[in-house]
């Protein structure tokens, strides 16, 4: 490939200085000018000219649940584009009658804070449109879901119900269930909906494949992924059906359930890898389930911490002593503080552990020293100030979103920091939506959010490619290197020569993975 205006963030990278890649076997053998490496060519060799288009290494999405974002194009009703509650109810309405035959039906993707009303929906909602069949509505954020009277009764949920630690099962004035459920009791009322099958979990990730293809993605965290898409997963893979780097975090304790999953194996090879674990510690801020250490704006709630202490450190020592590294969910600085402190006692007993907090939503500058000290690693959404950040001006304080998810600071304490989409919690999951969004902070009606706390194009993009991949646990791409895969994508302009606010609408003109192109348009 020659004649590209290439990219590249790894230490020593010098734009201008190249021009040309050389692959072979789906490994980039050399970097370097035209006139020095055309006498790679053989008879048969493959001469592409990237007309001075820009080719960078494809983008790493290091949190995003894959196989959900498949099921929104497949299986379940996406309700994210409602505007308002009774377009939402009017959607289900729709697909009750178009689909007859579900057991269940199941949506997800409603965010009643960019409603006129913003009122959280209830049963008494759903059932005005669906009695005849379990509802079960998952928000935005997947900590809090809705369900009709149907599902409540399918499920043996009454105002007696023993919640388990880290849920909340919300009542109405009647002092019965109103059907809204957070965080681990989630798990009362979806632990009662059929499971998917495995190879219904197979055609979801493959309709997500696509979508990655088209912005760029070549590689991905599964975040949460439970046995039986492990087992979905780890056939795709012996199939050689994957189609794009994967890297998955098997969870350990099910929402509602009374004993962890097993431990799985380490694992690893060119396009599959198997090598930390994966734990809640509590919500999400756009929902007020993050645990903070004061209270939401206007409100008596500081969010749900869902994990034991004791359980915690036994769970992660367990995993440590397997060789596998732990990633938890922690936006909230209360959430933080309790997993920093967690992580730096197991470092003790595992001092090259490189453990990841997830999201890292409100963290402290003591907690940021003290992942820098314990060599802890962020995985950040910045795409969250776009999409959600209505919702971090409605419930926070002015404190608080002054260093909502505040990659700059993150950064300048040497913390491995990768940023991602954590899709389909968001819409939107370009990568270069996520980055406009770290150098903008601007949300989706154009208010600034922490502009402290911005960091430069090259940062952003460093933090989608090569730092993804560390995060991750591998350093066979991510990079424009001799010895590297051969996962790039060209885009159709330099993404260091166009404006913050028009990052998202560079196009992705071609991807390629392993020196194959899997995508044009």
């Amino acid at each position: 490939m020659h004649n590209a205006n290439l990219l590249s963030f790894h230490e020593g990278f010098a734009p201008g200085n190249s021009d040309t890649i050389a692959i072979d076997g789906g490994i980039i053998k050399a970097i370097g000018r035209w006139d020095d490496l055309n006498s790679f060519m053989q008879t048969g060799t493959q001469v592409i000219d990237a007309g001075g288009k820009t080719v960078m290494p494809g983008f790493n999405d290091s949190h995003i649940h894959i196989w959900k974002v498949g099921n929104l194009k497949t299986f379940m009703l996406d309700v994210r584009s409602a505007g308002s509650l009774d377009e939402m109810l009017a959607m289900i309405a729709d697909y009750r009658r178009e689909n007859p035959d579900v057991a269940w039906i199941t949506a997800r993707g409603f965010n009643e804070a960019g409603w006129k009303d913003g009122r959280m929906p209830d049963k008494t909602d759903l059932d005005k449109v669906v009695k005849d069949k379990p509802v079960y509505l998952i928000r935005t954020c997947a900590h809090i879901a809705v369900a009709n009277t149907m599902a409540l009764e399918l499920s043996n949920v009454n105002a007696n119900t023993f919640v388990p630690p880290g849920g909340v099962m919300h009542k109405g004035a009647d002092g019965k269930p109103n059907g809204i459920f957070s965080e681990t009791a989630l798990g009362l009322i979806s632990k009662h909906i059929p499971s998917y099958k495995k190879e219904e979990l197979k055609v979801m990730i493959k309709a997500a494949r696509q979508q990655l293809y088209s912005l760029g993605i070549t590689a991905a965290t599964d975040p949460a992924v439970d046995p039986l898409l492990l087992q979905a997963y780890y056939e795709m893979n012996e199939a050689q059906e994957l189609g794009f780097r994967l890297n998955a975090i098997p969870i350990l304790l099910p929402d509602g359930g009374e004993r962890p999953y097993n431990l799985p194996e380490c694992f690893s090879s060119d396009w599959f890898n198997v090598n930390t674990v994966k734990f809640f510690s509590d919500g999400g801020l756009s929902g007020k389930t993050a645990a903070l250490k004061r209270c939401y704006k206007n409100t008596n709630e500081q969010g749900v911490l869902r994990l034991q202490k004791e359980q915690y450190l036994h769970l992660g020592r367990a995993a440590m002593e397997k060789g596998l590294g732990l990633a938890t969910h922690a936006i909230g600085d209360a959430a933080i503080e309790f997993v920093v402190d967690c992580y730096s006692r197991l470092s003790e007993l595992f001092p090259k552990a490189v453990n990841r907090v997830e999201h890292l939503g409100l963290p402290e500058e003591k907690h940021l020293e003290i992942m820098a000290k314990h060599q802890m690693a962020a995985s950040m959404q910045t795409i969250f100030i776009s999409e959600l950040g209505k919702n971090f001006r409605q419930y926070l304080d002015q404190e608080y979103i002054d260093r909502c998810y505040p990659v700059k600071s993150i950064l300048k304490h040497g913390i491995l920091t990768a940023l991602s989409s954590d899709a389909p919690v968001v819409s939107n999951l370009n990568p270069l939506k996520g980055a406009q969004a770290a150098v903008t902070r601007l949300d989706s009606e154009g208010y600034a959010i922490a502009t402290a706390e911005a960091i430069s194009i090259t940062e952003a993009l460093k933090a989608y490619t090569i730092s993804a991949a560390a995060i991750s646990g591998t350093r066979d791409f991510g990079s424009l290197q001799s010895g590297k895969l051969a996962d790039i994508i060209i885009l159709d302009r330099d993404p260091l020569k166009t404006a913050p606010a028009e990052l998202s609408s560079i196009k992705v003109k071609k991807t390629f993975i392993n020196g194959v192109c899997v995508y044009e348009c």
